[in-house]
């Protein structure tokens, strides 16, 4: 197990949030709905001429504040997303659980956590440039007892790098990896692209309107979507405008997703850490481990 950067081809675990995030956001279909806002009928064409067919009033109400909710994402200008996923069965005791936290804006720059099995961190990127990732000592500390239990030469390998590295962010600068170096892929810091993924998402699926409710410590309304064996549930603000709040997704087999958006258009603090308290990633290559900064 371990961090993996991109080096030479696209992969990795920075890269495996991303796309989650992405798909997280796209939510199914739900971008889908393209009914004007004013009305409950929607055109439906047959063979013999176009006709209009009445929505019921709860899945008129569904796209209508879908659509508005997609419409404030899109105007926005940096949000904090946290993202949870689970995949496997807790029962089975086969879970696997990774978590992101950021805050973004449009200009590639982000600051937030990460956490995949026993690896956690902080995470900063400033304009695109460059990303900088601390390890915390609970990590470097179970990954130093991981590691005493391959062996004293694979102990001693490992030692070197957890002692660059305590205290210290490595800084990775940001790329595709053609240039065969450690870089990470600014993808997941860059809002313009997880909105993007908005655009041009197509279906027919329904999405309906509950009542409101109280959840993640306010009043909500559930826009509910159940489609091919995964129902998506996604909340939006029931005071003031329907921004959104939240999404919790579950597919077959149990795998889970979960999603909160909040602090919409709150500026982004992200500021390089001081000189001396940073390591360039490129200082860690030639202590062996292969590809992974860690793989215990």
């Amino acid at each position: 197990m371990g961090l993996r950067t991109e080096r030479g081809a696209r992969g990795g675990a920075c890269r495996r949030w991303a796309r989650a995030a992405a798909v997280a956001l796209v939510a199914g279909s739900l971008v889908s709905a393209t009914a004007a806002c004013g009305g409950e009928r929607k055109p439906v064409r047959l063979s013999g001429g176009t006709f209009e067919k009445e929505l019921p009033r709860d899945e008129a109400r569904g796209q209508q504040l879908t659509q508005r909710a997609v419409d404030l994402m899109k105007a926005t200008h940096s949000m904090r997303i946290n993202l949870v996923q689970t995949k496997g069965s807790a029962a089975a005791g086969a879970a696997r659980r990774q978590e992101v936290t950021l805050h973004v804006d449009r200009e590639s720059n982000c600051t937030g956590t990460v956490e995949q099995g026993i690896m956690r961190g902080d995470m900063i990127m400033v304009k695109g440039r460059a990303t900088y990732v601390r390890f915390q000592d609970s990590s470097l500390d179970t990954l130093s007892s991981l590691a005493r239990q391959r062996g004293p030469q694979f102990a001693a390998q490992m030692e070197r790098r957890i002692g660059m590295l305590r205290g210290k962010y490595v800084k990775f600068p940001t790329g595709d990896g053609s240039s065969g170096k450690r870089v990470m892929p600014s993808a997941q810091c860059d809002l313009d692209e997880v909105i993007g993924n908005f655009d041009g998402v197509a279906g027919t699926t329904t999405i309906r309107a509950q009542e409101s409710t109280w959840r993640y410590g306010r009043q909500v309304i559930p826009l509910v979507e159940r489609q091919d064996g995964t129902d998506t549930t996604v909340y939006v603000a029931a005071q003031g405008k329907p921004y959104l709040i939240g999404m919790e997704l579950e597919e077959r087999g149990g795998d889970r997703m979960t999603m909160r958006l909040s602090d919409y258009d709150e500026p982004v603090e992200a500021k390089a850490p001081p000189a001396a308290r940073t390591i360039d990633a490129n200082e860690l290559d030639g202590l062996g481990g292969g590809a992974d900064l860690f793989e215990v």
